[in-house]
């Protein structure tokens, strides 16, 4: 299959790249597919007037099985990778093509820059050990702070992004309609009534936050997106989730448990202290700590519809991934967390 793939990947290029002779595909890799997208690295080689030439790319293709497919836009996803690599200098890729023809890799997909570095996940063993080492070095925690305040700071209105994504309206424009959101997924991955998730989403609408600002939020942001190479992040991934909304639910989000869990650092990377001190004095937004709480409990309730999305596709076989599976396996342990956050 993987073969299959490179072949595909390689006459599309030989398109693509019309003046180009001797087009080959080398260093092709699949890393591990993501819940929504399936991701290719290899680099292009080839001759044109006389020389040789190489450049690294990245494809992202939709995958039909994927988590909650439904609420992704991936030409959506292109068009805002598009508008944040030309004008911020976040460590982004550019992107080239955006390709609607599935017959090509079975799903639409499009084509941008491979960035240097790796990923980890937090909880291997690797992970733990790679994160341990930046949190004493220091660097990284303190770049990852600073990646998400300039991506708080920009002008969205400046770069034309309400083109893509919708502007919410007053100060609770945005959580309104992400409860919303939230209450149409109830309903739709309902599986029995839950009491717990009926308290949580009431007192959702009961304790609302006034945005203190309309921000690019950028939805999951976290160690594990980052690409790093020595004490350096180099790419930010997975943008996916981006929206324009209240930048303390991204804040919230790097400091709720699910994404650390028993580790005593936020995201297995920051002290909270640090944290939350850095980025207060770069975007001189003020932090409350219950403004957190809610955040991390809309969080919480959206990881447990993950969970119960995940599940419901598995058992009504949309999908056959067995990860669906244990990913719906994890909801009482994701439900627990909510209750906790509720005080039960």
């Amino acid at each position: 299959m993987a073969e299959e793939t490179k072949q595909a990947i390689q006459l599309y290029f030989q398109k693509k790249i019309s003046e180009g002779q001797s087009v080959q595909i080398t260093d092709f890799h699949q890393p591990s597919a993501g819940w929504s997208d399936e991701a290719f690295t290899f680099t292009v080689n080839w001759e044109q007037n006389g020389e040789m030439h190489q450049k690294g790319f990245a494809i992202r293709k939709q995958n039909k099985g994927g988590l909650m497919t439904e609420y992704q836009d991936s030409y959506q996803h292109f068009k805002l990778l598009d508008r944040l690599s030309k004008h911020s200098d976040l460590p982004l890729p550019g992107v080239h093509w955006y390709e609607t023809d599935e017959a090509i890799l079975g799903g639409t997909f499009f084509v941008m820059d491979k960035l240097p570095g790796k990923s980890y996940v937090p909880w291997s063993k690797e992970g733990k050990q790679f994160f341990k080492r930046a949190h004493e070095e220091g660097e990284i925690p303190l770049q990852f702070v600073r990646h998400l305040a300039d991506l708080h700071l920009l002008d969205y209105k400046e770069i034309g992004l309400t083109e893509d994504l919708v502007e919410p309206s007053g100060k609770y424009g945005y959580i309104d309609s992400k409860i919303n959101e939230f209450e149409e997924m109830y309903v739709k991955y309902l599986i029995s009534p839950d009491p717990i998730m009926v308290d949580a989403l009431e007192w959702l609408k009961a304790n609302k936050p006034a945005a203190q600002r309309l921000s690019v939020v950028h939805g999951d942001y976290r160690s594990g997106n980052l690409l790093y190479s020595k004490n350096k992040i180099t790419g930010i991934l997975d943008w996916e989730a981006t929206e324009i909304g209240d930048p303390m639910a991204d804040v919230a989000y790097v400091c709720a448990k699910s994404n650390r869990m028993d580790s005593p650092l936020l995201n297995y990377l920051l002290d909270k202290q640090m944290f939350l001190k850095t980025y207060s004095e770069y975007t001189g937004l003020s932090i409350d700590e219950n403004v957190l709480h809610y955040y991390e409990v809309f969080h919480q309730v959206r990881f447990v519809l993950i969970s119960q999305s995940a599940g419901t596709d598995f058992a009504k076989s949309k999908t056959k991934d067995l990860r669906m599976a244990r990913q719906g396996f994890r909801w009482p342990l994701m439900r627990g967390i909510l209750a906790e956050l509720l005080g039960y």
